[in-house]
Parts: C-alpha cells; structure tokens; sequence
C-alpha cells in the first residue's frame, strides 16, 4: 500500500476526510486537482452515495486531474466497476485513487499523468501562409487576398488555442474552408490531436477531399493525412456475399440475379469496398443484401476481418490527422460515446479532440432526425420478407435457409435438438412471420384511412389538395384514432406480434448457436436473424412510444402519402429538444468546437442559433461571435426588388396573381432565373400555366423532380435562358456562377408548416415557458432559409443579378425588418409592379447611371431599413 502523503497533501485529506464524516461515512467521488510535482492539492466533490457515469466525469475533470473515492468497507481493493471507470478515465490523462474513510490508506489504481504541454498555434504564422506574398499565393494564377479570411482563420485559430466554442458566420466567397483547414491541420501536426471536420452535404465533403485538401498538401511543407470516412452501410460486407454465394436461389428474386451478379464480380476487383466504387447505381433491395451492418458486424470474430473493407477504411481513418465526415455520421459516433461512455475509444469514428462543424445552420434538423425513433411500413415488410417470403410459389428468407442447413446437418447433431428447432422454425417462427406480415399490411392500411379522415377534421395545410399529410399524435388526435376500436386494437396486436416474434427469434438463435461448432453454415444466418429480432424488438417499442407513451419528451406523428398499389405510411417520433443533448455530447466533451456557414446570424445576431442547439447551457467566456461579411459589393451587383400591388399569399387570389407576375419579371431577365416555391404544389401549379409560354418566348422551362437535381443543374448551366422552377433542396448549396443564373426570385417568404410536427410542438413549448414563438422561433427560421436563398444569386466578384420577392411582407409586416436587416447592403426598390420592373431592368442595363429623377426611387436597402424601423442595427 502506498504512502497517502505521497500523493495528497495533508490540507487535501483533511478535506476528503471531512466530505464522506458529512456524507454519513458512505461512497464519495471526488476530483483531485495537482501541482507540479502530481501531488493532489485541493479536491472538489463529484457525487455522492454512487459513482458517477463516466460522461459526466469527463465533464468535470481534465487531463492531469486525480478521481478519487472511498471504499466505505475499508477493503480497498478495486471491484470491476471500479476498474471499467478509471481505465476509462486513463485514457483521458486522469489518474484513479482509492482511499478508506480515514485517508490513511490509499490505493493507487491509475497513476498520475504530467498533463500534456499543449503546443499554441502562431495566429501571424498562419495568417502569412494566405498573405498576398505566402505560399498559397504563389500557387493559384487567380489569388484573391481576402481580409474576410484571414480574420475568419485568426478566429479559429484562438478557438484551438483558448479551448473556446467559436460561432462564425462567413459570406459567400469568403474561403472559410481554407480558414479553418490550416488551424485544423496546424493543431494535428504539433500537438498529436485528430481533428474532425464535419458537413451536411456530399458536395461541399467533395470539395474538402477532392480539391481543399489536396491543394494544401500541395503547398504546404509539413505532410499530414486527411481521409473522407463514411457511413459503414456504404461498404460491401464480404460475410454476407459469402453467404449469398452459397444459396443465392434461398436469397434472391430470379428478377434481382443480374443486378447482385455484376455487385459479386465486382467484389472481386475492387480495392475499396464502398458503393461509390461500384460502376452503377444499385437498388436499395440489392444494396441491403450485401451492405455492412453494425447489427451484423461480428468484427475480430469474423473470418474475413483482415480483408473487411470497413476495418481498411478504419484502419486509414486512425492514421489521419483530420477526419472529414458528414452530420449523421458524427453524431452516430457521438450517441454511441455517450451510451458507452468510452470517449477515447474507437467508436464509429477514431478518436478526435477538436471539432469543425461546416454546414452548421442545419445541426439542430440533423441531430433531431438522428435521434428521432421510426417505423415504415415498407421498411417492416422488407425486414419480415428477410426471414421468409412466397413469390410465383417458391419459399426464400432466412428461415428457409436455416431449415435446409439442419436438413443436412442430420447425423452431426443429436436428433433431438434438430427437432426442437426444427418445430421452432416451421410451427412457431414462420406462422408468427406470415401473421406480423398480415397484421403490417392491415394495420397501417387502417392507420392511412383513418389517418385520412382524421386530417380531414383539423386545420389543412396550405395548397395540399392531396390525401398526402403529417399528423402530430396530441391527445386530441390520438382519441379519434382511439375512437376507430379496429384500428386501435389491431395497433396493439400489431405491437404485441412483434415482441413474441423477437422472443421466437431470441430462442431460434440460443439453439443455433449451441449447434455452430458442429455446423459452421449455420453461424452467419445466425447473425442476419438475432439483428432482425433486435430490429423487431425496436419497431415494437416505437410503436409503444408514439401510440401509449404520454411523456413530454417525444413528438410523436403519423405520414401518409396515396400511392397507387399500396399507400406510404409512416409512424415516428422526434426529440422535442435536442439542445441539452448536444450541449453535454459535444459542447461540454469537446475543448474546441468550431461552427461556421453562411447563414447563421438573424438580424445580426447569434442568439437563436445558440438557444436551438445548446450553447446557451454552456459557460458564456467559452463562446466567441464572429460575423465576417462576403466579400462582393452587393451595394452593385444586386438589386432586390418588391411588388407591393400584389395580394398576400394567404390571399384565395394570390395563386391566380402569381402567374402574371412571373412571367413579366421573366421577361425583363429573358429567364436565367430560379424561382423558388416553398410548397411542391404551387410549384406544379405555376409551372404548369407557364411552361409553354416560356418555350414559345425561347426560354427554357425546368422542373424539380423531372430529373436528378445535378442533371438540372447542367441543363440550367448549359442553356443560359432558362428557367427552374425548385423548392426545398435548391434553396441552397446550388452555386451557379455568371450570367446562366441572374434572377432569383423568391415567391413568398419561406415560413415552415405551421402544423408540422415538430415545428407544432416547439412552438407551444416556447409558449408553455412565456416565450413569444412567432419572434423567437418561427421568424428566425424562415430568415435563415431565405438568406440561403437570397446566397444563390451572388457566387463571384462579376455575378450582377436581381433578387424579386413576391410577398410584400416584408415591407409591409413588422417583422419583415428583420429579413431585411438580416441581407448585406444592396439596392432597394419596392412599389407598384411595373416600377419594380422598370427599375430592375435599368439595373441590368445601366451599371451606375446618376438618377435625373423620373422613374421609380431606388434606395439603399440600409435607407429602407431605417425607414422603416427607426430601431438601430446592433
């Protein structure tokens, strides 16, 4: 036993002696803070009567720190929790003592560690590499110096170097990845700390690893590794193709045998495993056959674990010094970190210990959709055909396969346990897999009609004229699903169906597993079926939580779309916060975390960005603001310009107006326009009285939804005179530079479904707690949509275009101030429509020509902002 002088001072026993007398002489955990020569100089109480869950210790204490706690009983010797907790913490750099409630004795589980000399960046040394005379300069032909980014990277780099929580909002053009890549890269080299950097799209992923990156790599002298990992559903499991080899009649459709045959010859060539490798574009019904899977992923027990092309991807991924991932994936890893409470460990991802979160306006949408729970009622037939399924009259599924695989195991195993599983299999399982179908197809048919007329009876959606709709479960809604007693007992037959059959599955998979030695064929049928058990299981208890569950905590809602053969029906639910959880799994866990995009700031401010995703539950010195401007004139490349003789879009007649509207403002630009809609029905609607008209003018009319997104994008890039008609997913990161694109025209402010879901219930959360939601909630969302909108416009310093908002309120409402105070400084024209018109076509063709006073006023949007809200901007 150690010496307890030897690592805690005499003042600091007398307090932990003093803190478990007051705790009745029962379990105390503190954290021990140490000087220079590791000795434990003053101590803080972390918990009493029971251990503290690692993530919360985490929290509290840093590397170098000392946890510390007493064994009430006197026997120091460490139990396995004991053990599990402080390896854990060792990890981190915290050292692990146990002491008695005296303090004479002590046990030194986890030796003390001399924290780590953090290497702080050069802010002036980075700052030259992007300088006129650096390094980068020299590379590129076509160098801009841009004063946006070098501020943006010396904010970075403080961030890295003060442990701080930097929010920074960066125009269009300012160059933010080359910003935070050189602190990010900089950090990894000197101080041996992975940094993550993660976006929302594939595109801008692209444009990191493709051509960022390697760019650096080109110029910078110090060599680091920077590795793109994805999801592991996008790499081919050779487990699974080995099964599939084996009995691909028991597996497969004859219709899907040429489409998995070229994926089978193509495993045979590819050195990378991942789908994107693959020469086509596979089914999701063949993809699923092959794709790895954490439910199914036996790791070092798996024959194939030295050629897995996940563990090669992996193992790649802890060489990097920067990892770039997107939204979904990193919070996959931080949900798994947080249940297991392994920071340091290898989760989905390798550790990181700072964080880049690019694309950041949309954390709160992806966390919510990631920690939201689900079923479909495609997605149960899919996983109960895995088991079993009858076409054209031939059997195929799992259970068909491990029946045939007993069959010839006769002789191997003792008869009577065949015939135990055999009866489980064909008088147990396959009855309970064709009843869980029948009770799937029944239930949500019922659930769509009900579901129908139900919607039928609450406030419409604007412009839905579909049986399409998303209902939030309130107990309102969920007594007239009450009230269909058909419905709602099938609903709990239905749940009850799938818990028996993952107990059935439960038991399958305890006797297969005692026969695997003997039978080899029989282990990897046996991991398809324990995940698909497991699968059920959780489909069970989704449908507990959004029909019976009554807690506060979920948003629960049902999603129906007609289709011809078999209606689309969905059940979920959504966190109604998720704020606090990312606060305390990322905010609290990670020393520096960087979140940037072009829209993030409402009225040039912050504030509801940090309220939505947790920064306001943080300690405020650890949070910097950073608002840095694009770096384009807007004041002369974009005139934005306001119909007011126009109904407001509430207004029965606002559709019928619309349609004169567009087509003369597609006249003065003679199309190379984007017209954006916020409902996919106005959308057709418009479209469909213009499209010939345009033709005949020499424009071309485009569509979403008549092509893939980036096939659209080419045809509107290729053809400078046409026009796409887009909602949702082209309201941004759609970048289309010179003169292909110079109108935007906005149709009506982009203002969410006040009845969807969520959006429903976080607005009467806000109200239940005395807030004002309209101001707080659903303004500032709708300003972030439209300033990504109002981006598309303006992508270069030679770009010149118009901005057309057809909803005069804006100008009108209160509130459209803020909109407006939310824009860079442009020109500014609103009044009747033909004034607009002929002051946005003086615009294009005079630059800047001195007024002699006739024709309509255009003034400086700042000039109508203090016209019309005499409030100053902050």
């Amino acid at each position: 036993m150690a010496r307890v002088d030897q690592y805690i001072t005499a003042r600091a026993v007398e307090k932990i002696r003093r803190a478990i007398q007051e705790a009745g002489g029962n379990e105390v955990y503190f954290v021990g803070y140490t000087d220079k020569d590791l000795r434990i100089v003053d101590v803080d109480v972390l918990a009493r009567g029971n251990p503290f869950e690692v993530p919360a210790i985490l929290q509290t204490v840093s590397e170098g720190d000392v946890v510390i706690h007493n064994h009430p009983s006197g026997d120091l010797t460490p139990s396995s929790a004991d053990v599990n907790i402080l390896s854990k913490l060792a990890g981190e750099g915290v050292a692990g003592y146990i002491v008695n409630n005296d303090v004479t004795d002590i046990y030194v589980v986890v030796e003390p560690i001399k924290p780590k000399e953090i290497q702080p960046l050069d802010e002036d040394e980075l700052v030259r590499i992007l300088s006129p005379l650096g390094p980068i300069a020299r590379k590129l032909s076509n160098y801009e110096h841009r004063p946006q980014q070098e501020e943006m990277l010396r904010v970075v780099t403080r961030a890295f170097n003060q442990n701080e929580l930097a929010v920074i909002e960066a125009g269009t053009g300012t160059g933010k990845t080359l910003a935070y890549l050189l602190p990010a890269i900089h950090w990894a080299l000197k101080n041996k700390e992975r940094c993550l950097v993660s976006t929302n799209t594939i595109n801008l992923q692209e444009q990191l690893v493709y051509k960022d990156i390697p760019f650096l790599q080109s110029v910078l002298p110090e060599k680091f590794n920077a590795v793109l990992v994805k999801g592991r559903g996008n790499y081919v499991c050779l487990r699974k193709v080995d099964e599939l080899q084996l009995d691909l009649d028991l597996y497969v459709e004859e219709e899907e045998k040429d489409e998995l045959q070229k994926i089978l010859d193509w495993v045979k060539v590819t050195s990378d495993g991942s789908k994107s490798d693959l020469g086509f574009v596979p089914s999701n019904e063949i993809w699923e056959k092959v794709a790895s899977e954490s439910e199914t992923c036996t790791r070092a027990r798996c024959r194939f674990f030295n050629k897995c092309f996940v563990m090669r991807a992996r193992r790649e991924a802890a060489k990097a010094h920067v990892l770039v991932v997107n939204h979904h994936l990193l919070f996959a890893d931080l949900a798994l970190r947080e249940i297991t409470g392994d920071i340091a460990s290898v989760a989905v991802l390798p550790p990181y210990q700072r964080i880049v979160l690019d694309e950041a306006h949309h954390i709160e949408d992806v966390a919510t959709n990631y920690f939201g729970i689900g079923i479909t009622r495609w997605g149960m037939s899919r996983l109960l055909h895995r088991l079993h399924r009858l076409r054209k009259g031939i059997p195929r599924g799992l259970v068909h396969v491990v029946a045939e695989r007993l069959r010839a195991a006769q002789g191997k195993v003792p008869r009577h346990k065949l015939d135990k599983l055999e009866r489980i299999l064909t008088m147990d399982l396959l009855p309970a897999v064709q009843e869980a179908e029948s009770l799937n197809e029944e239930v949500m048919e019922d659930l769509y009609q009900t579901t129908v007329q139900v919607s039928l009876q609450l406030p419409r959606r604007e412009e839905n004229n579909s049986e399409a709709a998303k209902i939030r479960l309130t107990e309102l809604v969920l007594s007239m699903y009450q009230a269909q007693p058909v419905l709602w007992e099938g609903l709990k037959k239905y749940e009850a169906k799938l818990r028996s059959l993952s107990l059935l599955i439960a038991d399958l998979v305890d006797g297969l597993t005692e026969l695997e030695s003997a039978v080899p064929s029989l282990a990897s049928p046996r991991i398809e079926i324990a995940a698909l058990g497991e699968r059920f299981a959780a489909a069970a208890e989704t449908l507990r939580v959004v029909f019976q569950d009554s807690g506060d905590e979920w948003i629960r809602w049902v999603e129906i779309k007609p289709r011809p053969n078999r209606n689309i029906v969905r059940v979920g639910a959504s966190p109604l916060e998720i704020g606090p959880r990312l606060a305390e799994a990322v905010f609290k866990s990670y020393k520096t975390v960087v979140m940037t995009s072009a829209t993030l700031a409402v009225d040039r401010k912050f504030d509801f960005f940090k309220e939505r995703v947790g920064l306001s539950l943080v300690p405020g010195d650890r949070v910097v603001e950073e608002l840095l401007p694009a770096p384009f004139n807007y004041r002369e490349q974009v005139i934005i310009g306001v119909p007011l003789d126009v109904p407001e879009p509430s207004h029965p007649r606002f559709a019928e107006e619309l349609v004169p509207l567009l087509w003369e403002a597609l006249q003065v630009t003679r199309g190379r326009a984007f017209v954006l809609f916020t409902s996919y029905s106005l959308l057709s609607r418009m479209y469909n009285r213009l499209a010939s008209l345009l033709r005949d003018a020499g424009m071309e009319p485009l569509r979403q939804g008549m092509a893939q997104r980036h096939k659209l994008l080419e045809w509107f890039k290729r053809d400078t005179h046409s026009v796409l008609f887009a909602t949702d997913s082209f309201w941004e990161g759609v970048d289309v530079e010179g003169e292909a694109l110079s109108s935007v025209i906005i149709t009506r402010l982009p203002f969410k479904v006040p009845t969807e879901p969520v959006v429903e219930a976080r607005v009467e959360a806000i109200a239940r707690r005395g807030g004002n939601p309209f101001t707080e909630y659903t303004v500032p969302q709708a300003v972030l949509k439209f300033k990504q909108g109002f981006g598309r416009l303006i992508r270069r310093k030679t770009d010149r275009g118009c901005v057309l908002i057809f909803d005069k309120r804006i100008v009108e409402k209160s509130y459209g101030r803020v909109f407006l105070n939310s824009l860079p400084e442009t020109r500014f024209v609103s009044g009747p429509r033909q004034e607009v018109f002929q002051a946005v076509e003086a615009f294009f063709t005079q630059a800047r020509e001195p007024s002699d006073g006739a024709g309509p006023e255009i003034s400086d949007l700042r000039e109508r902002e203090s016209a019309t809200s005499p409030r100053p901007r902050g």
